[in-house]
């Protein structure tokens, strides 16, 4: 059997392995100690469903060209939130059409989707975004196990993962143009940081929290593009001093301790979301 990976036969010696199954485990260990995903698999010019089972029994004997594409991790998440968000534009469209068949069809998958959704967004630790979508979905009647379901929810909500999924794939593919488009925003909205505590001391409090929601969605925007981008030690440093400092303002969020957020506000996290721009090159004199 030839083992082909990206157009190239390598010198890979079958041991114990009986089944192509048994020789793509192998092949996943080695790939992955090169920060490698198997991102396609063809089995004598035949593209088979990595998820399926059934081509993974057969006999390596007869096998004669075994071809994998390899890709990097970054290329691999591009591709998994362009599925899950193919799969919310389709739940959307169906919606609106009110197409029950494919809604059924739809169905069947989501579990599967939900289970990595957190992953896509960046939620592993403590996820908000996917409870919430599967319990207004719930609500809705969907995963479909009946004909009732209220179109208009299941509308709103996939237009709305779809449109999250999109911006995500967009950090992910091009997180320089996100990171500079982040940073600018976040140099942006730092003149208004004086106010809040202000507000939040005059009773102003949705005010107050509007502008904090937004200051912390952008720099947790700004996080995720610049992750991306490798081999720069000052990313990591600003990835690094962001954390630390939104974990501040996390704390004293959460015992309405007004005063330390208005000098965190002021003193901590004003300065460096306008020193932001110099610290990641993204000032005209360091694009020269």
């Amino acid at each position: 059997m030839n083992i082909i990976i990206n157009g190239e036969k390598i010198d890979f010696t079958l041991e114990k392995e009986k089944t192509a199954g048994e020789v793509m485990n192998g092949l996943t260990t080695w790939l992955d100690d090169s920060s490698l995903l198997v991102g396609g698999i063809s089995i004598d010019g035949n593209q088979v469903i990595i998820a399926d089972d059934v081509w993974r029994t057969l006999p390596v004997g007869s096998i004669v060209d075994l071809e994998i594409e390899a890709i990097d991790i970054r290329e691999g998440r591009i591709r998994q939130l362009e599925t899950a968000r193919d799969y919310f534009v389709l739940m959307n469209n169906a919606a609106k059409e009110k197409d029950i068949e494919s809604i059924k069809e739809l169905s069947d998958g989501f579990p599967d989707l939900l289970r990595i959704l957190p992953h896509l967004l960046g939620e592993t630790s403590s996820p908000v975004f996917s409870p919430g979508l599967e319990k207004k979905l719930g609500d809705a009647g969907f995963p479909l196990d009946s004909n009732e379901l209220d179109h208009t929810i299941l509308t709103s909500e996939s237009e709305r993962t779809a449109m999250l999924l999109e911006v995500r794939r967009r950090e992910t593919s091009d997180p320089l143009a996100e990171a500079r488009g982040s940073a600018a925003a976040l140099v942006a909205i730092s003149d208004k940081l004086d106010d809040v505590a202000v507000n939040l001391q005059t009773g102003k409090d949705k005010l107050a929290m509007d502008t904090i929601i937004f200051l912390t969605e952008l720099l947790q925007a700004l996080i995720r593009s610049i992750a991306w981008i490798n081999g720069n030690d000052e990313y990591e440093s600003v990835i690094d001093d962001l954390t630390g400092i939104l974990a501040e303002l996390e704390s004293a969020l959460t015992v309405s301790d007004t005063v330390l957020i208005g000098d965190l506000l002021e003193y901590e996290i004003k300065p460096r979301l306008q020193e932001l721009p110099e610290r990641l090159g993204f000032t005209e004199e360091a694009a020269k």
